[in-house]
């Protein structure tokens, strides 16, 4: 006891030691109140989680099988702990099937969803570039839209960065223990919503095979803001402050200051005659490259299956599109971009453009001939409060971008685009949007926009 007053008088006698033991008391207290709020909420989500595993299901009923891709790399190597503390006890104790697949190197992701079968759904534990990994393996197989339906996909954020869930959800700020529990609460009852993606089709002059599409959740970002973001980790000796004094030190380097690009584009439909009549014509042209289903002689002897009365078919809520008429569906506008600083393409799945509509994409510019000032305070108005600054902003559907700008940095070196994240190389490509391309597992209306209205 005569130890704690002592103590207690030299905290009173000396100024500095007071201060820098509330500072330590306080960050204990704040900590130990994070933690006891995790602990009830995990608690609650758990008994909830187990009463779906107590329902019993139907006789022959099969079990619900969850595949979960989950990239190991992810929040610099923390993901898979995260995964096993905050995911993994809900979907067991839901009573759901659960494979873990580690990713191992790039692209594996889309390699297994090329081949993915015998699932209930498929559940990404990762960031934005593992989801568009996901998204890009499902639509590109031949049975996409079939496919599309059978797998549904839940987003665990788990990544650095997390657009896309963060959209759905309404998360703000870093990955969290309550955002890992939501979006597995969803998985585990079973809420599914459409999500709209971005075709980003690159151009190859002189290439006899057509390139295969990306598809992206988020957006397509090309500038030096964006060449700057990627060398935060270059700064780690300045803690704490590396994410602003990237702006400065990359102020002087070889970025990506001039975007110049020749931009042709079309104005954004709901649905029409025309597109939809296109759309149609894409549905029903068989693929090539699809496998063919084998026949065998015996099934020319079973009975032909006949349609439910009363099971809606997709599209059935659909208007009549071929009694509406856009005259401006389809025509080609052209613009010419100067050396502005940044470009990008959005989809609705952005916290910066949540009001995209699903069949239409952002697209957005910086300044001309940026200065050094102004490079360095868009940089930090970023970092700070996350808000873009752009000059100017269009609602367009499909476009094509063809870069004039030099594509090669002054070593030589080909210039890079990120697509959700991911580095590309610049080149001329074609985007459109794919409107309720896949299903994921999330709340039916974005809590963003809802806020928004």
């Amino acid at each position: 006891m005569s130890r704690l007053v002592r103590i207690f008088q030299t905290l009173r006698t000396h100024k500095k030691k007071s201060v820098v033991f509330s500072a330590v008391l306080g960050a204990g207290l704040n900590y130990a109140k994070d933690k006891y709020e995790e602990s009830v909420m995990m608690r609650q989500l758990c008994e909830e989680a187990m009463s779906y595993g107590e329902v019993q299901r139907p006789l022959g009923e099969a079990d619900r099988h969850i595949t979960v891709l989950l990239n190991p790399a992810a929040q610099d190597g923390k993901s898979k702990a995260a995964f096993d503390k905050y995911c993994a006890p809900l979907l067991h104790l839901a009573g759901l099937k659960v494979a873990v697949v580690r990713t191992e190197h790039e692209g594996q992701a889309r390699e297994l969803m090329a081949v993915m079968e015998k699932t209930s759904a498929v559940v990404v534990a990762g960031g934005d570039g593992t989801l568009a990994e996901v998204l890009t393996g499902l639509l590109r197989r031949p049975d996409h839209r079939e496919a599309s339906r059978r797998f549904p996909i839940g987003i665990l954020p788990l990544g650095y960065t997390n657009s896309a869930a963060a959209t759905v959800w309404g998360f703000t700020g870093g990955s969290k223990p309550r955002h890992l529990a939501e979006a597995t609460m969803a998985i585990v009852r079973d809420v599914r919503r459409p999500l709209d993606v971005m075709e980003i089709t690159p151009q190859k002059p002189g290439q006899e095979a057509p390139a295969k599409p990306v598809f992206a959740a988020s957006e397509v970002v090309w500038g030096a803001l964006r060449d700057a973001a990627t060398r935060k980790d270059n700064y780690w000796y300045w803690p704490g402050l590396k994410k602003y004094m990237t702006y400065v030190f990359s102020s002087y380097k070889d970025l990506a200051w001039d975007c110049s690009a020749e931009v042709d584009y079309t104005l954004p439909c709901s649905g029409c005659s025309k597109c939809h009549a296109k759309n149609q014509l894409e549905a029903q042209t068989p693929d090539p490259n699809a496998p063919r289903p084998m026949r065998r002689w015996w099934m020319n002897y079973l009975p032909r299956t006949k349609p439910v009365m009363g099971q809606q078919k997709e599209g059935e809520d659909e208007p009549d599109y071929s009694l509406i008429t856009n005259d401006a569906c389809g025509q080609q506008h052209h613009l010419s971009l100067g050396r502005v600083c940044e470009l990008t393409v959005a989809t609705g799945n952005t916290p910066h453009a949540t009001d995209t509509p699903s069949y239409a994409l952002t697209l957005r510019t910086g300044l001309e001939d940026i200065g050094v000032v102004d490079f360095i305070q868009e940089g930090w108005s970023r970092e700070w409060s996350g808000v873009r600054q752009y000059v100017e902003e269009r609602l367009i559907g499909q476009l094509s971008i063809t870069p004039t700008a030099p594509s090669t940095t002054a070593k030589g070196e080909e210039r890079e685009l990120n697509i959700d994240s991911e580095n590309f190389e610049v080149r001329a490509m074609t985007l459109r949007p794919r409107p309720r391309a896949v299903t994921i597992f999330g709340p039916p209306r974005p809590p963003l926009v809802q806020a928004a209205t």
